[in-house]
């Protein structure tokens, strides 16, 4: 979906991280529906980074958007928590808006592009944990507590046990609870990553059942990603380490309690993984399919996770039954009937509009993975009137009617969508989302897209917006723009031209030595 290039999906099309700027001077802003009772650091983060030196206190960063449902399902279930608030007050606690001014570059610096992320830092700046949603809700606050107990990087942490180094309980806690999934990782590091994971496992005291459990999907996850193209070759074979992680896994699935305890790591696992698990032979994958959809029905009912999340995992078990059943068979009608009254049941109980998002976003997702569009469709323009910001909802349904074969209208609400849209960066990826629409369905509106390509690349006209997710997008957009000219054989050149020299414009006010400046320089630039 196009909310999912907006979330946490986009990490993965990150090439390259860059280094740490000069000092950035991100201010702490009022925001709609904040987590009001944590005490927040009233200042910048730059500033916050001072007292927590002074202090001696490690820094607690949220990094989070008005918009995205996620960071409203994590603000209404964590932040509200009794346990979370109480230690929170041991950290130094910053809120920062993807849209505050400075965030993006704050973004590029500690390379946080998803929301939500929650990241520990020390006071000299070291990361030591990082946390996104879709996990137990005890589990962060016992989080916080473990980033208290330890306060090495994560990093040196995983090298350690890479090195061979045996890890205490605490230590394996560490690395397991950690969101390996919102660290951006360029695709060659992938095989690399899953070695490590599984280093950490295998160094993990024996009675850590768990941490080593989500510490071998985690590692299966980057395993199967790496090998994923070599798995589509004829008489293709999975690695020795793969092979071996799918068989930790089966034996973690054949434990009910212990398997819905690791759900969270266990619905990442995706259509590379089960590729891989296919090609054991039908006897191993319909046994872990079996076992897969136990789990993942178990944990859709279990009130450690919140809706969302419950739908997540339905979402998950679909998945595995279309990867590991019969090609092309359609899904069972038991389970398709399952998932819409799961939904139905979901959204007539939550009505809170905030915890709601979270919830519709997850339910569209089920409902078009199932091709269901004319449902996906009717809730998605229901919550259009509900919504605290009803322009997310809005691509949502664009999306849907695009997929329904109604171009215009498609057309016409990522227009909406990107006009309402507030914060410059929010607008900036609204409008890029604008402008795939109109490269895709409306390609000969020349005019239109050059206008609506000129107003979007004024979104970027601004003090340190060039960053992180922009930064993406942007990428992105130059892509499409030449994909569009290339399929007209250059005639729309004299478009791509403006374009250019509209963004030149932005350039010049970039100073040379600025990271920003490289990508800004870079867009729709012809080959010398």
């Amino acid at each position: 979906m196009y909310r999912n290039l907006l979330c946490l999906s986009m990490l993965l099309l990150l090439a390259s991280c860059q280094k740490p700027q000069p000092p950035l001077h991100a201010t702490h802003a009022s925001h709609a529906n904040e987590p009001r009772d944590i005490a927040w650091f009233d200042g910048s983060l730059e500033g916050a980074f001072i007292v927590a030196k002074r202090e001696n206190r490690p820094v607690l960063i949220y990094w989070g958007a008005e918009w995205c449902p996620f960071c409203h399902t994590l603000k209404s279930t964590v932040f509200s928590r009794p346990d979370f608030i109480a230690k929170s007050r041991l950290f130094l606690p910053v809120y920062l808006d993807g849209d505050d001014d400075g965030a993006q570059k704050w973004g590029e610096v500690f390379h946080i592009q998803g929301y939500p992320t929650l990241i520990v830092f020390d006071p000299e700046r070291n990361e030591i944990i990082r946390l996104g949603a879709g996990r137990d809700v005890a589990q962060y606050a016992a989080v916080l507590d473990l980033a208290l107990e330890d306060i090495q990087p994560v990093d040196t942490l995983l090298q350690a046990a890479v090195s061979g180094k045996a890890l205490s309980s605490q230590e394996c806690s560490r690395l397991a609870y950690n969101s390996w999934d919102l660290d951006p990782l360029e695709a060659s590091s992938y095989e690399q990553r899953g070695s490590a994971l599984a280093a950490a496992a295998a160094d993990c005291p024996h009675d850590a059942e768990l941490e080593r459990a989500d510490l071998n999907i985690l590692a299966a996850y980057y395993s199967a990603e790496a090998q994923s193209e070599a798995l589509d070759r004829p008489k293709a074979q999975a690695s020795a380490m793969l092979s071996g992680l799918e068989d930790q896994i089966s034996l973690v699935l054949g434990q009910n309690e212990l398997a819905v305890s690791a759900a969270g790591a266990l619905s990442m696992l995706d259509d590379s993984f089960f590729k891989a698990v296919r090609l054991r032979g039908a006897d191993f994958a319909n046994s872990f399919r079996d076992r897969y959809v136990a789990a993942m029905d178990a944990a859709a009912s279990d009130g450690r996770y919140v809706l969302a999340d419950q739908l997540g995992f339905i979402d998950a078990k679909l998945h595995a039954l279309k990867d590991l059943g019969k090609p092309k068979a359609p899904l069972p009608k038991t389970e398709v009937a399952a998932a819409h009254q799961r939904i139905d049941s979901a959204l007539e109980t939550e009505q809170n509009p905030f915890v709601r998002s979270g919830l519709v976003t997850a339910a569209l997702s089920i409902l078009e993975d199932l091709g269901d569009y004319n449902g996906a469709y009717q809730i998605a323009q229901a919550e259009i009137a509900r919504a605290s910001a009803p322009y997310y909802f809005k691509a949502d349904l664009a999306e849907i009617a695009e997929k329904l074969g109604h171009k215009d209208e498609a057309v016409a609400l990522l227009d909406q969508a990107y006009h309402e849209s507030q914060g410059a960066a929010t607008r900036f990826q609204w409008g890029s989302l604008y402008m795939s629409g109109l490269l895709r369905m409306a390609p000969n509106d020349t005019q239109r897209i050059a206008d609506a390509g000129t107003a979007v690349l004024g979104e970027l006209d601004g003090p340190d917006r060039i960053y992180r997710r922009a930064r993406v997008r942007l990428e992105l957009l130059d892509q499409q723009l030449r994909a569009w000219n290339d399929a007209a054989k250059g005639a729309h050149s004299d478009i791509l031209q403006g374009l250019h020299e509209r963004m030149q414009q932005i350039c010049v006010k970039i100073p040379n030595q600025d990271a920003a400046h490289t990508s800004c320089e870079a867009f729709l630039k012809s080959p010398a």
